[in-house]
């Protein structure tokens, strides 16, 4: 089955230290990997879910997320038309994808994917993404270049420009990806970002897959709590880039 339009199809992270990066993630979520040239994939449940790579150019080690456009050539123009910017022009890889990488309005950086029609991208299980929001400084411009780029309907929570400003966006009457206004709450020199959710594995809940973090050398940001969607903790890797983990199985009221 094609992956969904709008929907999450890849993520990676490009960083120097590419071996310690395995050795972290394999450790946490228990991922295994394929080397291929100058590109390592990492799989779970024999299903790919992750990409680690040598950066090309300086910039700052954080996750990418890419989602899927249906064609990487023709979002070019799209992009450009709505206000954002390419970073890098479309690419093709050597399993027949293209990929190119956006900044949207906004400033965040956001990859676009077109997979063949036999692509996979395991997601939504252990060890795997299982939800992607885009934190933002300005959630008016944000929401109206997804919708557009790639036919989101969008659904708000919360008052626009209140305390707390969330839109969900979806594929196909499925919450596929967020958007939180985060102008109150996001430090000046923290850019517009996506940022990643990362299911736990079943014999680590979350208070566990942060203790296992911190014992492969990363760092936690924020101690897990409960929320209505599970009990989460934002970490560190040991290159720098962050991402929560989540345990959806323990989930507060609404």
């Amino acid at each position: 089955m094609a992956i969904a339009k709008g929907a999450p199809a890849w993520v990676d992270l490009a960083t120097h230290q590419v071996s310690e990066v395995r050795d972290f993630y394999t450790g946490l979520f228990g991922w295994h990997w394929i080397q291929r040239p100058d590109y390592n994939i990492a799989l779970k449940e024999h299903k790919p879910v992750a990409g680690v790579l040598p950066p090309e150019v300086e910039a700052p080690t954080a996750w990418t997320l890419y989602l899927e456009c249906g064609s990487a050539r023709r979002a070019v123009e799209h992009v450009r038309a709505l206000g954002g910017k390419v970073l890098v022009p479309p690419t093709e890889t050597p399993a027949d994808e293209m990929f190119l990488v956006a900044e949207d309005p906004t400033g965040a950086v956001v990859g676009l994917w077109e997979a063949p029609p036999n692509g996979t991208f395991g997601r939504d299980h252990a060890g795997m993404l299982c939800w992607a929001e885009l934190h933002t400084r300005d959630g008016s411009a944000a929401d109206p270049f997804y919708a557009d780029l790639l036919g989101y309907r969008q659904e708000q929570i919360g008052e626009p420009g209140d305390g707390f400003d969330y839109t969900v966006w979806y594929v196909d009457d499925q919450p596929t990806v967020g958007r939180y206004e985060t102008s109150l709450t996001l430090p000046e020199d923290v850019p517009a970002h996506w940022q990643l959710y990362f299911q736990v594995n079943p014999d680590h809940n979350t208070d566990e897959a942060t203790a296992k973090a911190v014992e492969l050398g990363g760092k936690v940001l924020r101690e897990p709590s409960d929320s209505p969607h599970g009990r989460l903790a934002l970490l560190q890797d040991v290159v720098g880039a962050t991402f929560f983990v989540i345990d959806t199985a323990q989930r507060t009221g609404e």
